[in-house]
């Protein structure tokens, strides 16, 4: 035997190799997300469809590159995941994935001495907005997936600066814009953590390849007259303020991030301590979402999820705290995260029990009776098209649930502008339609009701329907001021921007609003008539109407609106400031 081969250790027989600590905890982390991936895919397949969830599904049967309410990504993982086939598992299968794939991501993209495995397990799987939005198929999900890849990305950008690291942080920032415009915050607020990423050649090449890959989207809302942009910058509305949006919004934070191990969390922030450039990032961007959103809850409602952005920051800076904290607190983490999933489990079992407890939350009801209106619905209608009245959900639940129908939205003033005021629905223009309607002063009396757990309504007979979408109102030379009480003579245009030729007949008229809050106007006294021709693709006219403001001073928002036969006006023009004087 020569000298070399005696070196080689042996192994006695029957003895155990021992895998070094990183095999182990990515065997417990591939574990942990086929186990998370099985679940999750059972609550996508068992529980019904949430009216947001539908409205997506919607969407993403005509894809584009932008849509009034978000970008488009959430619309292509609905349509990759229905291309194995239409049901509640396949909308859903896009969810499932990514935010199976988000686990390793955040793990990965962790500070290294906070890598501890059965920790940040434990923590993740008691964190209920993670479980939720972990099948409920919204933007949601795939803007935390890129925001896990962009912390991901971040690592190792702060140690190499390198062409492969600028390109992964602008797909993670691309993904991030694509899902949810609120992807700029973790942007901005990374920059703030790190002012020294200005003076970095490798940030500003990030930023070209985030605007050329963001450029198609930009154009989108070019050639539909920004609708994204005039809605959240100049005409969204807000309701008058109330002291609850705001503790509404504080116990929401409370909520989602625990509901019990988040009492932890906000009693022991304060003790954190920043170490590196990374933590520092993670600090920001949380503590900036958080106030962020707290600032916007003093002008409108502010929904607790929105927050989910920040959600891999919340992971990083509490495992900051239970690795520097004291043995106390980490049991006590311990015993109140188990306790958490304990009930986190339990309300996943609640929900798919029909009619069970979870229908007592009235904004559930979605999930479990929404299939048995649309049914009731679909036989009522007996084949006949059904236009709905201001929502976006129903629609989009009915047509989810037979995709075989013929269906829309029509929105007018008292609601809000949502998708349905900017897509081409002309397959209905002309055909007899039933009008559902949720509210009992139009037309009382009459149609066919429509009672279920879910929703209750009315489909009222509508004859030869028209669709308004291509027409536009602009006033030609806008005031700023009125004088309370007076009528003011003033020229608009009224132009057709679609396609196709639109008749202007004896049942569509004229009218206009001043709106005061969300959802509260003082309308104009009559409709007027308009001239009954035909526009051409293209055409437009002129009309000198009068207008009469209101009696009570103040600053007001002037909308110009088409009533339909029987329908209120819609959003035919933008809206004009309007400040109203006192005689």
């Amino acid at each position: 035997m020569s000298g070399s081969a005696s070196t080689i250790p042996l192994i006695p027989a029957g003895a155990r190799t021992i895998a070094p600590p990183g095999a182990a905890d990515n065997r417990l982390l591939i574990l942990f997300m086929t186990g998370w991936f099985i679940i999750n895919s059972l609550q996508a397949t068992f529980l019904g469809i949430d009216g947001d969830e539908a409205y997506y599904w919607m969407l993403s049967q005509n894809l584009q590159w932008g849509y009034f309410d978000h970008p488009p990504l959430v619309t292509i993982f609905i349509r990759l995941g229905e291309s194995f086939g239409h049901g509640l598992f396949f909308t859903r299968l896009g969810t499932v994935l990514l935010s199976t794939c988000s686990i390793a991501l955040i793990y990965k993209g962790l500070p290294d001495q906070l890598q501890k495995i059965r920790t940040f397990l434990l923590l993740y799987a008691a964190t209920l907005v993670l479980n939720v939005y972990a099948f409920i198929t919204t933007p949601d999900a795939a803007l935390f997936f890129f925001a896990a890849l962009f912390f991901w990305a971040y690592k190792r950008f702060l140690t190499k600066n390198s062409f492969s690291t600028s390109l992964w942080l602008a797909i993670a920032i691309t993904g991030m814009f694509y899902s949810k415009y609120h992807g700029i915050l973790l942007v901005g607020f990374v920059v703030l953590s790190n002012f020294k990423l200005l003076a970095n050649k490798y940030f500003w090449l990030i930023v070209l390849l985030v605007t050329l890959l963001f450029l198609p989207h930009l154009y989108w809302q070019y050639t539909h007259d920004w609708p994204t942009v005039r809605f959240h910058l100049i005409e969204r509305i807000a309701k008058k303020y109330r002291i609850n949006y705001t503790t509404d919004y504080l116990l929401g934070q409370l909520l989602i991030w625990g509901p019990l191990i988040s009492l932890l969390f906000y009693a022991s922030v304060f003790k954190l301590k920043i170490k590196d450039r990374l933590l520092r990032a993670h600090v920001f961007m949380f503590a900036g979402t958080i106030g962020f959103f707290l600032f916007s809850s003093f002008k409108n409602t502010v929904e607790p999820h929105w927050t989910m952005i920040a959600g891999v920051s919340y992971v990083a800076l509490f495992l900051s705290l239970l690795e520097n904290g004291t043995e106390k607190f980490r049991r006590l983490f311990t015993k109140v995260a188990y306790w958490n999933i304990g009930l986190i489990l339990l309300a996943r079992i609640l929900i798919l029990i029909p009619n069970g407890p979870a229908n007592l939350i009235r904004n559930f009801r979605s999930f479990s009776h929404a299939q048995l209106w649309a049914d009731t619905i679909y036989k009522k209608a007996g084949g006949v098209p059904v236009v709905f009245a201001n929502s976006y959900a129903l629609p989009s639940l009915y047509k989810f649930y037979h995709p075989g129908v013929h269906t829309t939205g029509y929105n007018d003033k008292g609601y809000r502008k949502t998708n349905f005021n900017i897509a081409e629905d002309s397959t209905l223009n002309g055909r007899d339609v039933y009008y559902y309607v949720q509210s009992p002063e139009l037309l009382p009396g009459t149609g066919i009701a429509v009672n279920t757990s879910y929703n209750t309504g009315r489909l009222l007979p509508l004859h030869r329907y028209h669709s308004l979408n291509g027409l536009h109102i602009n006033w030609e030379q806008p005031s700023k001021e009125m004088k309370s009480g007076s009528t003011q003579l003033i020229t608009i245009t009224i132009t057709n921007s679609s396609n196709r030729v639109q008749e202007l007949e004896e049942k569509l008229r004229l009218d206009y609003a001043f709106l005061i809050e969300k959802y509260r106007y003082i309308n104009s006294d009559s409709a007027l008539a308009l001239p009954l021709q035909q526009l051409a693709p293209g055409a437009a006219i002129q009309l000198t109407i009068p207008v009469k403001a209101p009696e009570q001073p103040g600053k007001y928002r002037l909308l110009f609106s088409i009533l339909n036969d029987f329908i209120p006006g819609n959003f035919a023009s933008n809206f004009y400031n309007i400040t109203v004087r006192g005689g």
